[in-house]
């Protein structure tokens, strides 16, 4: 062989082995569906399009033919590799080539197939059967069953292909094509309907390949086709299994399904829907349930769940989809999978029209996953997330539905319990979301629910919420209606604390004002604004904190937008009570006098704010007299009449300034106040203690009389019998000096015959009665009164005072005295027997009256008595003798008659020596008064041998001689 000829057959050589490495087949083909059952579909990615192994020679040939340095066809490298065979001597290189030879054929006519689609595969499959029958026991054969067994798959010889893979499989348990053929060969069995030899044989595959560290698609697709083949025997509990297994070996713990390659993708989801069609054969849901419960969790439970849920909404299989989502929850309560299937479920009821529970799932939702829920507080942020989009629709919805419900309810308690769901619902809205620009008008409800249900502080809480806690541009007019609301709120749940002890109502009473106060101080613009702050206004009044009541008046007074009328009206009234409490009067006069200002004149209160106001000036007028400012106060006194002419007040101020008037002793004005009083009020209360003080100003002013007139009221005013006494003897007294002789006579008598007793006053009341009558010349009404005296000491002697004994001794006196007059008066005529008898009877009276007046005791009037005694029988004796004689007497008849009469005044002379001596003995006691003088001289000229006899004066003896 020349060098060219050596060259050309090497070359051919590596062409032919490269073509016979390159050759391979595929062995399966579409798996059709028995009994219109749905089957695996053949198509990339799928078990039904799994790759055939290549062999080592495939691979060099593939690699010889299509090297770039040279474009060789497969018919040139056989032809190369046949004119080798006749050159090589070594028998088993023989066989090798020829091997190489089939190998080449059998690519040739593949690719013969797939270009025109003309089977020239029977030159391939010759060779290897010859290579077989004259080599049976060759190592490598193995390779050769598994090329024949390809050949066999694209003639569609499915008998012949199964018998080669079944040699290949039984005498071969150690080739590397083995899992391959054992896969391919299960494979065929299920197609031809033989499925537990299928599933032997695709068990056989998943054991092998643990074993031998096989490709891992066979494994998979083992698995997978096994599952089938249950499947395909009804026992569809195993064939989830095998699914199990598949997903486990395709999705790794923590491996997404985007992250699988498009071929695994595609496994996946035909494996999903296999799953679902198994699961439909079985219990559903509850049988999913048990396979995890039993394999125990995986991360790609989910998607199981996922897909098999929707393939049943696909069939419109709503309950058992709901199923599904319900088993997922239960098993996986914290998943965050968990909320997403509990609002799937709400989805598919709605989707099936089943609307009946709807609402109940959706407050389940809320209640296992809301911001209340153990779900809640160790959920992570996406499942937060999520919950967050649920409830901020959820929660309003469900809230507004118990709301309605709770109107429509036909008693009572369903209606409470409807509120408080609504209450719940509104309350955590504004928890989950408390920037949501949707939760002060949530805050809102909440405080009118809880309205509904009298729960007051809950309410007051959350209307304060949304009026205080949130930028005003964010609420707007919401909220000020709020803040009124929980005013009016506050005021329904004070009427709840009247049986609360006073502590508690008191707190709760100031609760109440901090939430009027705060309503008005923070929407002052309100049209509300100005009533609320003054019901506080009025709260402070009440509670006596007269600076707080002041100061808050005089900012509702000043309130801009100006506030009504009314309020102003009654800001200005409190502001007078309490500054009228501070004693800031003037202050409180001007209040009220802008009270009037602005109040109705229809008004009935006019009246008794114009009495406040005259208060508030008498008040003033009280400030100045306590200060000591008399006139200045007793103007103010008299401006209460002036500014409020119709006051009940201005009697008493005038009455108070005249009082005033007096304790400063300024009597004229206060005459005139006081007349002026009784001429203006002669009905009033104290009118009856203004003849007194009129009587006290008159009589400092010395005028007596007008003093005496007012005393005389005093009289018939007089409670007491011993004030009406005293005040008519003070008349009396001042009629006397006043000289006004007709009234004291009657205002003296007046007294006397009212009161006798005190005897001591009452003798003086005589005694100037007695005077009174002696100067107005009537001699019996003065009798009458000295006789008063007289009897008043003799009825009870041991009673009577010296002045009594003196006043009765002087009457008495005087009596007499009138009695010696009239004896006196009396002459002796004839007949001297009629004279004489009216003469001693006169002596009797005269003596017995002045001896009436010598028993009252007193030595100025007995010595008196005693000298008139004896002057009265001295006198009898003398006119005796001067008497009247007879006439025709002779002179011895007159001499006789002569001395008869001096026998007869004998008698009288000496009586009246001896009373004369009686008296002057008083001058040994010490008395030697006019009268006992008198009685001297009396008795010089009586007895003057006795006692008129001339004092003997002895010459003072300087010596003894």
């Amino acid at each position: 062989m020349n060098n060219r000829m050596a060259g050309r057959t090497v070359k051919g050589l590596l062409m032919v082995g490269a073509l016979v490495m390159a050759s391979g087949c595929q062995m399966l083909q579409s798996m059709m569906p028995a009994g219109g059952e749905e089957m695996p579909r053949v198509r990339e990615g799928t078990l039904a399009a799994l790759p055939a192994i290549e062999t080592r020679q495939e691979s060099a040939d593939a690699a010889a033919v299509s090297d770039p340095a040279e474009d060789v066809s497969i018919e040139t490298v056989m032809d190369s590799y046949k004119a080798l065979l006749p050159l090589v001597e070594d028998p088993r290189k023989q066989v090798t080539i020829r091997h190489r030879l089939a190998d080449l054929e059998f690519q040739r006519a593949e690719r013969k197939m797939a270009d025109s689609a003309v089977d020239e595969l029977s030159g391939a499959i010759d060779a290897y059967q010859r290579l077989l029958s004259e080599y049976p026991e060759r190592e490598g054969n193995d390779q050769i069953y598994y090329q024949l067994a390809r050949a066999w798959e694209l003639r569609g010889a499915t008998p012949q292909q199964l018998e080669a893979l079944n040699t290949l499989v039984r005498r071969y348990p150690d080739s590397e094509y083995w899992v391959e053929a054992q896969f391919r060969r299960g494979d065929l069995l299920f197609i031809d309907g033989r499925y537990g030899e299928a599933e032997q044989a695709f068990d056989e595959v998943t054991l092998a390949s643990q074993e031998r560290m096989a490709d891992p698609s066979f494994l998979v697709n083992a698995h997978y086709m096994k599952g089938w083949s249950l499947f395909k025997q009804a026992q569809y509990q195993e064939a989830l299994f095998s699914y199990v297994e598949v997903l486990d070996l395709v999705m790794p713990e923590g491996r997404p399904v985007a992250d699988v390659d498009q071929r695994s993708q595609t496994l996946i989801e035909d494996l999903f829907r296999v799953v679902g069609l198994s699961l439909s054969y079985l219990d559903g849901a509850e049988t999913l349930q048990a396979i995890f419960r039993q394999t125990g969790g995986r991360p790609y439970e989910i998607l199981v769940y996922d897909r098999y849920s929707e393939l049943l909404l696909e069939r419109e299989q709503y309950s058992d989809a709901i199923d599904v989502f319900e088993a997922y929850i239960e098993d996986h309560p914290e998943s965050p999978w968990a909320p997403r299937y509990h609002i799937r479920i709400i989805d598919t009821l709605e989707l099936a029209g089943f609307t009946r529970t709807i609402p109940e799932r959706k407050a389940g939702f809320v209640s296992l996953y809301g911001i209340y829920s153990d779900y809640w507080q160790s959920a992570g942020p996406d499942a937060i997330g999520f919950i967050e989009q649920q409830l901020e629709q959820l929660l309003p919805e469900l809230a507004d539905r118990q709301y309605l419900l709770a109107g429509e309810a036909e008693y009572d308690q369903q209606a409470d319990d409807h509120y408080r769901k609504a209450a719940s619902y509104y309350a955590e809205f504004a928890a989950t979301f408390p920037d949501h620009p949707r939760t002060p008008e949530r805050l809102f409800l909440l405080g009118e629910t809880y309205l509904e249900l009298e729960d007051w502080p809950a309410a007051i809480a959350a209307f304060e919420r949304v009026a205080y806690d949130y930028p005003e541009d964010t609420v707007a007019d919401r909220a000020a209606e709020a803040g009124y609301a929980s005013v009016l709120a506050f005021r329904e749940y004070s009427q709840t604390w009247e049986s609360e002890p006073v502590s508690e109502r008191m707190a709760y009473q100031e609760l109440q004002q901090l939430n009027r106060l705060r309503f008005a101080n923070a929407f002052p613009g309100d049209a509300r604004a100005p009533a609320v702050y003054y019901i506080a206004l009025q709260r402070e009044f009440d509670l006596n904190n007269w600076e707080e009541t002041v100061n808050m008046a005089a900012r509702l007074v000043t309130w801009q937008p100006t506030p009504p009328d009314e309020l102003t009206t009654e800001a200005l009234l409190l502001s007078g009570h309490s500054l009228s409490e501070l004693a800031r009067y003037a202050e409180a006069e001007q209040a009220y006098r802008d009270a009037l200002a602005t109040m109705a004149e229809d008004d009935e209160r006019r009246s008794g704010v114009r009495e406040n106001l005259a208060a508030a000036v008498y008040r003033q007028a009280e400030q100045l007299a306590d200060a000591g400012n008399v006139e200045a106060a007793v103007s103010e006194f008299l401006r209460v009449g002036t500014a409020v002419p119709e006051s009940a007040l201005r009697a008493n101020a005038e009455y108070d300034a005249a009082s005033l008037l007096i304790t400063a002793n300024l009597w004229e004005q206060a005459i005139g106040v006081l007349t002026s009083f009784r001429r203006s009020f002669p009905n009033h209360e104290l009118i009856d203690t203004v003849p007194a003080k009129l009587a006290l100003a008159y009589r400092e002013t010395e005028q007596w009389e007008r003093a005496a007139d007012e005393l005389q009221q005093m009289v018939s005013l007089a409670k007491t019998p011993e004030e009406r006494r005293e005040n008519l003897l003070i008349a009396a007294e001042l009629y006397d000096q006043a000289g006004n002789r007709e009234k004291a006579i009657d205002t003296w008598r007046n007294y006397a015959n009212s009161h006798p007793e005190p005897t001591d006053v009452y003798m003086e009341a005589a005694n100037r009665l007695a005077e009174l009558y002696q100067e107005d010349g009537d001699a019996e009404s003065r009798d009458y009164w000295l006789r008063k005296q007289m009897e008043t000491v003799d009825w009870d002697p041991d009673a009577a005072d010296d002045r009594m004994r003196y006043l009765a001794a002087s009457a008495s006196a005087i009596l007499a005295r009138d009695a010696l007059a009239r004896y006196d008066g009396i002459r002796l005529t004839l007949p001297l027997n009629q004279s004489m008898t009216a003469k001693t009877d006169a002596l009797e009276r005269a003596v017995n009256a002045y001896k009436k007046t010598a028993s009252y005791g007193l030595s100025s009037f007995a010595t008196e008595a005693g000298y008139q005694i004896a002057h009265i029988y001295a006198r009898l004796g003398a006119d005796l003798m001067d008497s009247e004689r007879p006439t025709g007497l002779s002179e011895l008849e007159l001499a006789q008659y002569e001395l008869l009469l001096e026998e007869q005044a004998y008698p009288f002379e000496d009586n009246a020596i001896d009373i004369h001596e009686q008296n002057i003995r008083r001058a040994r006691e010490g008395i030697f008064d006019e009268w006992v003088k008198r009685s001297y001289e009396a008795l010089k000229a009586l007895l003057p041998g006795r006692y008129r006899k001339e004092e003997v004066t002895q010459g003072v003896v300087y010596g003894l001689d």
